[in-house]
């Protein structure tokens, strides 16, 4: 796929929004994670975290930045944004959200609400060691080529699960982020 900009991406995604997000089955076990769409000479590209080692819940793993949704929270949008300020120390005046994208059930119960937004030029940001490991952004290009996915096939409860995987600098991409990518390139309509 020939690299895209941001602003191409934005108004695919605009053309092709889904409804508000509504709790789900597990209204406690809410989130909100930020899909954040930085450009680069050589198009588009997606900020990741990774998590640090010491964490209890799933260490040293990739993911967008977000987190649950606290009580003073006024929305799932404001828990996005307050978590990525906490994170990454980025201000939300130095984001755009452009919209959500369908809510993502893990296997956990959690349900994470994506939110897709674009980082202003210039942003500047400074890690929360005690939050993120490492940040770091991938071309949009390598994230929409099937041919950089490959499968890992595991059982679990006895029925056969397939995960699609990417590996990246910073270790395996798979699970939920992966699932919020892969929907993120079927809305758009660029799978191939």
């Amino acid at each position: 796929m020939p690299a895209s900009t941001c602003a191409q991406l934005i108004s695919r995604f605009n053309l092709s929004q889904v409804t508000d997000p509504q709790p789900k089955r597990h209204p406690k076990r809410r989130s909100a994670v930020v899909m954040l769409l930085s450009d680069s000479p050589q198009g588009a590209q997606v900020l990741l975290c990774k998590r640090p080692r010491h964490l209890r819940s799933h260490p040293s793993q990739l993911c967008f930045p977000g987190g649950k949704q606290e009580r003073q929270d006024a929305s799932l949008k404001h828990t996005a944004l307050r978590e990525l300020h906490e994170e990454l120390n980025i201000a939300p005046r130095e984001v755009d959200i452009i919209g959500h994208l369908e809510d993502i059930e893990t296997l956990g119960g959690m349900v994470i609400t994506p939110y897709l937004a674009y980082l202003h030029p210039g942003a500047h940001w400074q890690l929360d060691r005690n939050e993120v490991d490492a940040a770091f952004f991938m071309p949009f290009s390598t994230l929409v080529e099937r041919q950089n996915w490959y499968p890992l096939r595991v059982e679990r409860s006895g029925s056969p699960l397939e995960f699609p995987l990417l590996n990246t600098p910073y270790g395996v991409l798979w699970g939920a982020t992966e699932r919020i990518i892969n929907q993120f390139i079927q809305q758009l309509g660029l799978n191939s």
